[in-house]
């Protein structure tokens, strides 16, 4: 089993754009910017953790993202509302296209393809930290 932690705010994965260039070819963007940059830094807590080549077999993955409460939740004393959501909803991601980064960011490192996941159990939360995180839990 391995298991690690990536801080920072999760981008979510969602689908490409495309669009002609000047000399005619047409190239994809991703519709978030931050996305390449949280795969690299999840490439690259992965490799942290897991120091042999990428498996050809099959593997389970479940991945926790933990995100800062906002400001609103709280009352001027700095005391939890009663009655504020426990789990986000909106603005913060589709949890699928937050997998489907995280999945991606695994890729080459952790698995050769992310068609090897054969399990994969997601959850979305708010935590009582200051910083927002990803856990990822990874079993063969």
């Amino acid at each position: 089993m391995i298991e690690f932690r990536v801080p920072g705010v999760a981008a979510p994965q969602g689908s490409k754009k495309a669009f002609r260039t000047r000399g005619g070819r047409i190239a994809l963007v991703e519709s978030c910017s931050r996305v390449k940059p949280y795969r690299a830094t999840i490439a690259l807590a992965a490799r942290e953790v897991w120091a042999e080549s990428a498996t050809h077999g099959t593997v389970g993955v479940s991945i926790a993202f933990t995100f800062v409460r906002p400001k609103s939740h709280y009352n001027a004393k700095g005391v939890l509302r009663a009655g504020v959501a426990t789990h986000p909803g909106k603005g913060i991601g589709d949890i699928d296209k937050l997998c489907r980064a995280v999945l991606d960011g695994l890729t080459g490192v952790i698995y050769a393809d992310d068609s090897q996941v054969v399990s994969l159990v997601a959850t979305k939360s708010y935590g009582n930290t200051a910083e927002s995180r990803i856990s990822i839990y990874i079993t063969g």
